[in-house]
């Protein structure tokens, strides 16, 4: 969906514009005026602009320029009910996608749209296949639409909020902005604001000068200033004192303010983007956070995905850890075994990429020197989790109505002619082991294992034992999948 801006005196336009665009699922607002129109552009992320050329208060040609400064880059289609050739060769000239002519159809504004936005989707797609994603692992359809925004906001200047849970990687989505965007050649300048007391804080924002309070001994430069030019990047911003929230509203309106203890403004041309784990609509509502900041906080918002939205990411995320982790401590390359897969995709990860990265790490160390990593080499409380929740799934299922799940069960199961001897080769009927009647433990676990084409969840289902002590059998005989 794309937002749309209409700039248009006359009510008519606007009505059958709107109703166009929104027709086509889109976003849309209308101004009747340059005035509102331009503050609109500076206050809103729009894709494209619907620009008039004669206004009461403006003429939309001459505005062209202040409108391609706004932090989004819109694509603008101009209309007029009085084209001339000059003002056809200005609108070209400035890059402008058509030049509309009144009365127009239906159909034309259809047409038109489509492209338009279409073309402005291909540049965004050839921006993110282009991104720069360090550290960034995966391709799930989660992570993909959090990276589609990453690529919108880094294609503009406009204010950013990232929104997450703890470690879900909020600063480095916040540096993949910064790296990807025009002003990556200048400083990345990070602020936790839940890491100080209110008075430091305030300092570390603004800067201080000599002797403006007990133990300024010099002057220092704050990380407004050290932004200058780059991104500000404030991390856990609904830790903000309300104080500082309204001061901080105003350098974000004027991009100027004045040190602690000084008597002179600096201005400071930044980029903003912001974190945080917290609902800042429900603080607003709470009279915790204003909510006029919060407004202009979220000029683009991204939403990351937790882990357990995005586990067709792990088996990448662990390849690309252990590669990293083997190559920066000069150690043999590792790999994990099957069952090690299992538990950590059966995890919720409360803690996100995070707890992710921490139980990596002590596996490794665990591991030691050995080559493959087992579900025993993570760390403890993990696996309890995994093991209650599967006593408790498995709990549910033994309450379920035994005729229909064995009913269930037989369906699901492909049809075997149980009139075969079990001295036949290659073939093996579903029992358990205890109703088994092979006296050959190991026939029977290579049978099992054939049957079920290496699924050790379904082979250990149908042998009636534990999938550990099926990897016991497997390990005493000598049996792989």
């Amino acid at each position: 969906m794309a937002k749309i801006l209409v700039v248009d005196d006359e009510l008519l336009i606007r009505t059958m514009l709107s109703e166009v665009i929104t027709s086509l699922g889109h976003e849309v607002i209308a101004k009747e005026n340059l005035t509102q129109g331009l503050a609109a552009a500076k206050e809103i992320c729009f894709d494209v602009i619907y620009l008039d050329v004669l206004l009461p208060d403006g003429n939309g040609l001459e505005s062209i320029n202040e409108i391609r400064q706004v932090s989004s880059c819109p694509e603008l289609i101009v209309m007029t009910g009085h084209a001339t050739p000059d003002d056809a060769e200005m609108a070209v000239r400035h890059g402008v996608w058509e030049y509309l002519h009144k009365p127009f159809t239906v159909e034309h504004i259809v047409r038109s749209l489509t492209r338009v936005i279409a073309f402005r989707e291909q540049k965004r797609q050839q921006m993110k296949s282009a991104l720069k994603r360090d550290d960034i692992v995966g391709s799930s359809p989660a992570l993909m639409q959090a990276l589609d925004l990453v690529a919108q906001a880094a294609s503009t200047s406009v204010n950013t909020l990232v929104q997450g849970k703890t470690g879900t990687g909020k600063e480095l989505f916040s540096r993949a902005i910064h790296d990807n965007s025009s002003r990556s050649n200048k400083p990345f300048v990070a602020l936790d604001c839940a890491s100080f007391t209110e008075t430091l804080l305030e300092s570390h924002l603004f800067g201080h000068k000599k002797g403006a309070f007990t133990g300024a001994t010099a002057d220092r430069e704050g990380v407004l200033q050290a932004a200058d030019g780059g991104t500000l990047f404030l991390d856990e911003i609904g830790e903000l004192p309300m104080q500082q929230q309204s001061a901080f509203l105003r350098v974000l309106e004027t991009k100027r303010f004045r040190p602690i203890g000084s008597t002179k403004e600096i201005t400071s041309d930044f980029r903003l983007v912001a974190a945080t784990n917290k609902d800042l609509r429900e603080m607003v509502r709470l009279g915790l956070f204003r909510e006029d900041l919060l407004y202009r906080l979220r000029g683009l918002s991204i939403i990351l995905p937790p882990l357990r939205e995005r586990k067709e990411d792990l088996p990448e995320l662990v390849t690309w850890w252990l590669k990293k982790r083997c190559e920066s401590h000069d150690l043999r390359s590792k790999v994990v075994s099957d069952d090690f897969m299992e538990t950590i995709m059966a995890y919720d990860w409360p803690g996100n990429v995070r707890e992710f990265i921490h139980s990596m790490d002590r596996a490794c160390t665990t591991v030691g020197q050995e080559s493959v990593l087992y579900s025993t080499h993570l760390p403890v409380e993990l696996r309890v989790s995994v093991a209650r929740a599967a006593t408790g799934e498995q709990l549910g299922q033994s309450l379920v109505d035994p005729v229909a799940q064995e009913t269930a069960y037989i369906a699901s199961t492909p049809t075997i002619n149980s009139a075969v001897s079990l001295t036949e080769p290659n073939v093996f009927l579903p029992q358990s082991l205890k109703e088994h009647r092979l006296t050959k433990e190991k026939e029977y676990i290579e049978g099992l294992l054939a049957y079920t084409q290496g699924d050790i969840k379904q082979a250990h289902i149908l042998a009636g034992v534990s999938r550990g002590h099926l990897y016991e059998l497997m390990k005493k005989h000598n049996c792989s999948k």
